[in-house]
Formats: structure tokens, sequence, C-alpha cells
């Protein structure tokens, strides 16, 4: 609380120790100077522990819930700590403008500003114990599942890097014709998807690449022709589609792309290809719609067609289907 009794504000007005709001100023702008970095570093530990999930052991499912929800809290609680004290700041600007006008004549509503800052003071406080208290569990319980992930990960890349020389000519040709891809292609037999695009979004890509990039099908190639192998484990492929497509394509919040993810995760009707291959989430949303009433032939934002391997090969033994839906 900054002012301790309410009897304190007639010396506090009358003696115009308008310098101590200043302070108190500086001192909320270091609230919120504080939070945004440590918001900053809660994004970078959970992007890259959303981004390593691909090698995640099915049985770390309820682990992997669990963090991603009490990540999510904590970004919840560190924007309602950004938020307050951003209300605080203009209560502290309007204080301060009143004793600067006219002190004898806003007398009264100073008083009643200072009266209702403490309230919302206080109540910043306890946010910020609030949190304080929680984040250290929540950093460590996201460092260390990330550490697992990542070791199971080092210990299978050099299989990963043999399959990625393997590369195939694709099946979009964007440079022979210029065009939106409105098709979403799920070859068995390549182990391929191929996704759909629009083709000034390619275009975007490769002129904003800085040369990461040497064509337009370099860009497709890249970034919409995936390997089926990312979505063997479909609850985490869920999750990080749906991720994916609020902050990458939607640009969207931490919170929402959070809580999307952990919505559509078990949704285990719901294939995690179709979410990776949704250019936005209107679409992704009729989907869904259209997936609730068991209508997907009303579905036409883009065509899914599938390329399946024979049930049985010359051996008459049966092929794997690669998911775990």
């Amino acid at each position: 609380m900054l002012f301790y009794h309410f009897d304190m504000l007639n010396h506090f007005i009358e003696n115009n120790l308008i310098g101590n709001l200043k302070t108190e100023k500086e001192n909320i702008k270091q609230i919120i100077n504080l939070y945004e970095n440590k918001k900053s570093n809660l994004l970078a530990i959970t992007t890259n522990m959303i981004e390593i999930t691909d090698s995640m052991d099915k049985n770390k499912l309820d682990s992997f819930y669990q963090t991603v929800s009490l990540l999510k809290e904590s970004f919840e609680n560190i924007n309602g700590i950004q938020t307050l004290a951003s209300k605080l700041e203009e209560d502290l600007n309007e204080t301060i403008s009143l004793y600067d006008k006219n002190l004898e004549n806003n007398k009264d509503e100073i008083k009643a500003n200072l009266v209702e800052y403490n309230k919302r003071r206080d109540e910043l406080s306890n946010k910020i114990f609030d949190f304080e208290n929680a984040d250290t569990a929540v950093l460590n319980s996201a460092i260390e599942l990330s550490l697992k992930i990542s070791n199971k990960k080092r210990k299978k890349q050099n299989i990963s890097l043999k399959d990625s020389t393997l590369k195939k000519k694709t099946k979009v040709d964007i440079e022979l014709e210029p065009h939106d891809n409105n098709v979403l292609i799920i070859s068995e037999k390549e182990q391929k998807a191929y996704l759909p695009f629009f083709y000034s979004e390619v275009k975007n890509i490769f002129q904003n690449s800085n040369n990461q990039y040497q064509t337009l099908q370099d860009v497709v190639d890249d970034l919409y022709v995936v390997s089926l192998s990312k979505f063997k484990n479909s609850a985490i492929a869920r999750f990080r589609e749906s991720f994916h497509l609020i902050r990458n394509k939607e640009k969207g919040s931490i919170t929402k792309a959070l809580d999307l993810g952990l919505e559509l995760m078990f949704n285990y009707s719901l294939n995690p290809i179709v979410i990776a291959a949704c250019r936005s989430l209107d679409e992704l949303d009729i989907y869904l719609d259209c997936l609730e009433e068991n209508e997907l032939y009303d579905f036409s934002c883009f065509e899914i067609k599938f390329e399946v391997v024979p049930q049985f090969d010359k051996n008459r033994k049966q092929k794997k289907i690669p998911f775990d839906f």
C-alpha cells in the first residue's frame, strides 16, 4: 500500500508531495518492463519445448498436457499483471496532471484517486506474489520435460539426417504454373503430405527469406511437403499444429495458441495433417463444423486426397498405417 492511512492523504496533498507519485510511476514502469522480459523468456522456453515434441513418448502425454496448462496459466497471469500495471500508470498520470493544474480545486478528486490507487496497488502486489510463488515450479517443469524430449531426439538424429538426404521431386510444381494449391495430398506410398498453399503467401515468404530460398519451389518443398512421421504421435501433432496455426498463420497471442492446442489435443477424430493443411483459423473452424456434423463432403476450402499403399504386399504381409489415431 502506498498510503497507509486515509488521514495521511490530507497531509500528502497539503504538503504537495508529488515527487512521491513520480517515484511510484517509475516503479510501475519497472514492473511493466520486468514482466515483459519474463514473458519473452517464458515464450522462448514454451516455443522450444513445442518445437522438439516430435520424439515425445505417448507415456509423457499427461505430463506434457499438465505442463502446457501451467504455462498457459502463467501467460494469463503475466497478462493480468501487465494490464493492471498499465492501468495504474494511467491513474498516476491522471493524478499528477490534477496536481499540476490546480491543487486546491482538485483536492477531493486527487484524494479519491489515491484511495482507489491504493486498492489497485495492493491487488497488483498480490498478483505478483502469486505469480512468483508458482513461476519457478512451472519453469522447472517445462525445462525438465524439454530436456527429456531433447535427449531422445538426439538419439534419433542420425536416422532423420539420413532420411533428409533422400529428397524426391515434389508433386506440386509451382514454377511450372504459378497458382494456389487447393489440394491436400496424404501419400502413404511416399510417406509425405503435400499441403495446400496460397501462391501469394509462398511469394511473400520467398521475397522475405534473405536468400534462404533460391526459388519459389524451394519454399514449397521446405514448408509445404511434410514427412508423415511428424504426425505419428497424433495427440502431440494436433497440439503442435494448432499452436503453429495461431502463432504463425494467424499471428495470434501465445495464450490463444496454447488454448487451441489444449482444446484439440485429444480430439481423436481430427487428423492432425488437416490442421497443418489449414491456411487460416476460419478453414479449421469450417472443417471442425463439418466433422462434428459428419458432413465432410461439405468441406470445400481444399480437396483432400489419399494415396494408400496396397493392404498386402507380395509376401502377403499386412502394411501398417503410420498413425496412432
